[in-house]
């Protein structure tokens, strides 16, 4: 008999699913709001010839700071340069994706460059090479387009004494950064603010997530709601959840031990950043580089002692291994495929019976099934997705074979399982 150990490992459509508006497309609608403004103003004072006002900042280094040019508005405004850099990559993918904006802009990559093979550049470069020895002026920043760069070469020039190296614009991308997260972190307290239902539905979703594919059909987790606590076997499943937010009613007792990896809105200590495996480490800017990788943002939440959430598979015990990992509305993206690789090694992916399972959401919010064709597509993506994931990581395993038919083997052996979500309100998971 294998354990009844699990890990429940959460994505941004948990929140969804639960209808808190936590996606990036949410928040960024009021920020592009801001953006708009700034930008109409701007226009309305240059067609009109009339100057910009005296706007008074605190820099930031905590500081006062008089000026009438472009980077006093966007900052007087809450704006950040990552604002910009979001909104311009979203015309070319459709969708927010901060983790990949981040590594384009820091990271350094091999680039064709005048004829070189290798050149290693990364977008600071390109900025350094364009504007470092231009001599600014404020008549020249009022006519500066309001996007990511002149975001960037005003903040640099007005507030970090920019001296044209990219080390200036690294820091000054990290503290914007830290500024983003904080506003971000601002939104996501205001949405659980607004949200009258979030922490019972996304109660709920766990307990059915939890009890989803248990052989014995007896609940591990069930709910006293008269009693505020869980019953069943809540020591034996463990949350890895990678939203901001925390996903249980908190004064229920025994509940599953749950960690925000990135971190708690709550807290006021959420992090945006990069994996940093094929991070470039033999760059001269490395170590700034660095700053900008998950691995690196966490050492300063390590503070807080959390104990291991998987149980690894051993040789001699194979029944007290983590018995399943199950996905739930997380993307499997390269931005967070450390943490899996780690996983995966833990319960010995390839000799052990921990089963993976993948939920999908074949159904909307309010409960009705979406047509065929878009049940279809979504399962048909999460094929892709999980496929992309396992031979992502049988690429790691030191036996090369192991690696190129891992994906066959959970097949085979009826360890993986892709499925529709279980959404629906079960009242057998209650007393």
């Amino acid at each position: 008999m294998s354990s009844d150990n699990q890990l429940l490992i959460l994505g941004n459509g948990f929140d969804l699913q639960c209808g808190l508006k936590s996606s990036f497309d949410d928040f960024m609608k009021i920020r592009n709001t801001i953006y708009k403004k700034i930008n109409q103003s701007i226009n309305y004072r240059l067609r009109n010839s009339k100057s910009f006002p005296v706007i008074t900042i605190t820099n930031p280094f905590g500081k006062k700071q008089c000026g009438k040019t472009l980077p006093y508005m966007l900052w007087d405004q809450g704006l950040t340069v990552w604002d910009f850099i979001l909104d311009e990559d979203k015309k070319r993918r459709k969708w927010f994706n901060i983790e990949s904006c981040i590594k384009r802009w820091v990271n350094y990559r091999p680039t064709k460059y005048k004829g070189r093979e290798n050149c290693y550049k990364s977008n600071v470069d390109w900025i350094c090479e364009r504007y470092s020895r231009i001599n600014w002026n404020s008549e020249t920043y009022s006519h500066l387009p309001v996007d990511a760069e002149s975001c960037i070469i005003s903040y640099a020039h007005f507030f970090y004494k920019w001296n044209g190296k990219p080390q200036t614009l690294l820091n000054l991308l990290l503290d914007q950064l830290h500024r983003f997260e904080h506003v971000f972190a601002v939104y996501l307290k205001e949405q659980l603010k607004k949200s009258h239902t979030y922490k019972h539905d996304s109660t709920n979703l766990i307990l059915n997530i939890a009890n989803d594919e248990i052989p014995h059909r007896i609940p591990v987790l069930k709910a006293d709601t008269a009693k505020s606590e869980f019953l069943g076997k809540p020591n034996t499943i463990n949350i890895l959840d990678f939203n901001f937010t925390y996903p249980m009613i908190e004064s229920w007792k025994k509940r599953p031990y749950c960690i925000n990896i990135h971190g708690q809105a709550d807290e006021n200590n959420i992090i945006f950043g990069v994996d940093g495996l094929k991070l470039t480490r033999d760059h001269e800017d490395y170590k700034s580089m660095v700053q900008f990788t998950k691995t690196y943002r966490l050492m300063a939440l390590s503070g807080k002692h959390h104990r291991s959430l998987v149980y690894p598979h051993r040789a001699g015990s194979p029944n007290k291994a983590t018995s399943m990992i199950k996905f739930f509305g997380h993307s499997l993206d390269f931005a967070d495929y450390s943490y899996f690789q780690a996983i995966f090694d833990e319960v010995d992916l390839y000799e052990s019976d921990t089963r993976l399972i993948f939920y999908y959401n074949g159904k909307r919010r309010n409960g009705e099934k979406g047509n065929k064709g878009e049940k279809r597509g979504v399962k048909e993506e999460m094929f892709r997705e999980v496929n992309h994931l396992i031979a992502g990581y049988g690429e790691s395993l030191d036996n090369k074979d192991h690696g190129r038919n891992l994906l066959h083997k959970l097949l085979l052996e009826g360890r993986l399982t892709i499925k529709q979500a279980p959404l629906a309100y079960n009242p057998a998971y209650y007393q």
